[in-house]
């Protein structure tokens, strides 16, 4: 009986492997990583580049000044004049603010990268995660039955000088016993990998040890109904083609004012060099751009950007359709794998539990041979290990679903 005791004592309680370690959530591992990850803080560089960048636009261009004789003769330089001018153009304000609009919307274009960036690091440092809670489970799992197979093989080599066990059984244990090692040994290390994983996710040492917290959350995606707008919402790389077809409209803008005129001041002073009156020159310059000759570049600029919204548009629509149909399907996968956890929870796991103690019994009143009893542990270690394998594949789903409406 006491065999059986410690037997229901160890699969009733699920006894949490205790470690010094600092525990991490995951919501502290995503924050660590949107702090000091390199990758996101090269786009808030680039983000502050083009800020910088676009204030260019406001400035003038330079006054330039000449010197030199003016109308002098070759054979007497007297008869000419000494001349100084100074010129400046001046800028149109709607060409300037129509540049800045043009840069300054670049930013936006590095921001929505960098959200579908950051999206694909929680998305990987989830998965990872997720995946270290699933071999911990596993590894409480496989200590438990190491410690429940460690007694039986005791109480086995107590029977055998009396003849009450055969010593293949005991053998058969002791295999199985060292089995279970190799599995915690290669559990330890896959553990240990995801340590140095998510250390690096975070741009943390990767000697760096620290614990997770197992408790998880699996909320139940398959039952909401994203709609088009919730989506179009939640995606940034949806938002990036908005950005992109934005961002050309406004190209677009500056292109057209080029069909504005550009105006310029030039005076000049000449200093008669034959003691006769000074002289002064003040002229007004205007371009005309928008004659036929000098706007064929613009115009065919802004056809052309024409088609690239167009085809921005459709690239958009393409992955508005497939986002929408991953979506529906990841719902469904979610639904059945869910439904299959649940019964190994509620089937599975408890009818593989009755048959291992129906067996035990049955041993310690000496009706039934080790060699059941340890198939019946072994079977009920494999159910245990492949409802973690369901709940592991019911997680991913979870972080591709994430992924997909880029759910923190």
């Amino acid at each position: 009986m006491k065999i059986h005791k410690i037997t229901c004592l160890i699969f009733l309680f699920v006894v949490a492997t205790h470690t010094p370690a600092q525990v991490i959530t995951l919501d502290s591992v995503l924050n660590a990583i949107e702090q000091n990850h390199p990758m996101l803080k090269m786009y808030e560089a680039q983000i502050r580049a083009i800020d910088d960048y676009s204030q260019m636009s406001k400035s003038w261009m330079p006054p330039t000044i000449s010197v030199g004789p003016w109308q002098a003769r070759y054979d007497n330089v007297k008869d000419g004049m000494w001349m100084t001018t100074v010129e400046q153009m001046i800028p149109n304000p709607i060409k300037q603010k129509a540049s800045y609009n043009f840069m300054r919307s670049m930013s936006f274009i590095e921001a929505k990268e960098k959200k579908s960036k950051r999206n694909e690091m929680f998305a990987m440092a989830k998965q990872n995660y997720f995946e270290w809670v699933i071999l911990k489970k596993k590894f409480a799992v496989l200590a438990q039955t190491d410690s429940l197979l460690t007694y039986i093989v005791k109480v086995a080599q107590s029977r055998y000088p009396y003849s009450k066990e055969k010593l293949n059984n005991i053998y058969k244990a002791q295999a199985d016993l060292y089995e279970l090692h190799n599995m915690e040994t290669m559990l330890t290390g896959e553990m240990r990998m995801k340590n140095i994983e998510l250390n690096s996710l975070m741009n943390f040492d990767e000697s760096r040890v620290f614990d997770i917290d197992t408790v998880i959350q699996i909320p139940y995606y398959e039952i909401q109904s994203p709609d088009t707008s919730a989506i179009l919402a939640s995606r940034s790389d949806i938002q990036f083609f908005d950005a992109s077809i934005n961002l050309i409209r406004l190209q677009q803008k500056f292109e057209k004012t080029k069909s504005l005129p550009d105006i310029s001041i030039s005076f000049s002073h000449m200093n008669d060099l034959n003691n006769m009156a000074n002289r002064y020159s003040l002229m007004g310059m205007i371009s005309f751009p928008f004659v036929p000759w000098a706007s064929k570049e613009y115009k065919s600029n802004i056809r052309s950007l024409n088609s690239k919204i167009n085809a921005l548009r459709y690239m958009r629509q393409a992955l508005l359709v497939e986002t929408t149909g991953m979506i529906a399907s990841l719902q469904t996968s979610i639904q059945s794998t869910r439904a299959q956890l649940q019964n190994y929870k509620e089937n599975i796991i408890p009818t593989y539990y009755k048959s291992y103690q129906s067996s035990l019994l049955a041993y310690e009143q000496n009706t039934e041979d080790l060699f059941v009893v340890l198939d019946g542990l072994k079977m009920l270690r494999m159910a245990m290990m492949n409802e973690l394998d369901q709940l592991n594949t019911l997680l991913k789903l979870q972080v591709d679903y994430e992924k997909q409406m880029e759910i923190r």
